[in-house]
């Protein structure tokens, strides 16, 4: 089997070529989050390895660079696990994990919330943000899926794009549970994924079919 065989039977996009001739990899993680048996295998990976750096990239992960060819297959079978763990991308703030402003508990949130979006056979890529407070860190707006925690519950916004066009989501339902609100994103969910045209974000989908379609979606009205 050659490298690029090898590559092919891990998980989406745990390796990824670099220009120079080595590949990045990535330690398999949930919510931006590694225990201490994960630290101590991929800090020994990198000391073993002679590897210069591991970076921490925009969706909340590490990456480890500049890994030669003929050190990929043991460096992956070193680390266990790598790649990412959801197709899609939930990022969350600390939330009152660890915040003072926070309001609700985003990180929790956005690990169930990237579990609801790998039920469903999206159109294209979904990248979410889940906010524990206002201040809005996870960017929760401008994303196709967001929520926003606040002191009586969540708002929920749909449609958000920071793209080249950049679009803000629309608000969906306010001061709800995180049950409710998880009720309203999986019905609007289920609605972009039956009706989403082929690489169609959910910013361009709001455009085409409307809010006044979306927001029946969302609601739980026949």
């Amino acid at each position: 089997m050659d490298i690029k065989e090898y590559i092919d039977t891990l998980p989406l996009k745990a390796v990824r070529p670099r220009a120079d001739g080595t590949y990045t990899v990535v330690p398999r993680m949930h919510g931006g989050i590694l225990d201490a048996e994960q630290l101590t295998s991929i800090t020994k990976v990198v000391r073993d390895n002679g590897l210069p750096q591991v970076r921490i990239t925009a969706g909340q992960q590490l990456l480890i660079d500049n890994v030669p060819e003929d050190r990929l297959k043991a460096v992956i079978e070193a680390l266990g696990a790598v790649g990412a763990a959801y197709r899609h991308k939930a990022l969350g703030c600390l939330g009152t994990a660890g915040c003072k402003l926070g309001q609700q508990d985003s990180q929790s949130a956005a690990v169930r919330l990237s579990e609801l979006l790998e039920t469903f056979t999206m159109p294209t890529k979904v990248k979410a943000g889940v906010s524990g407070c206002s201040m809005c860190c996870a960017e929760s707006y401008v994303r196709d899926v967001g929520l926003v925690g606040r002191k009586h519950g969540w708002t929920v916004v749909f449609g958000g794009n920071a793209g080249k066009r950049v679009r803000q989501g629309d608000v969906l339902a306010e001061d709800v549970s995180e049950d409710e609100a998880f009720a309203i994103l999986g019905r609007v969910l289920a609605f972009y994924a039956e009706n989403g045209k082929k690489k169609e974000r959910t910013a361009r989908f709001v455009e085409r079919v409307g809010l006044d379609a979306v927001m029946q979606a969302a609601s739980d009205e026949d």
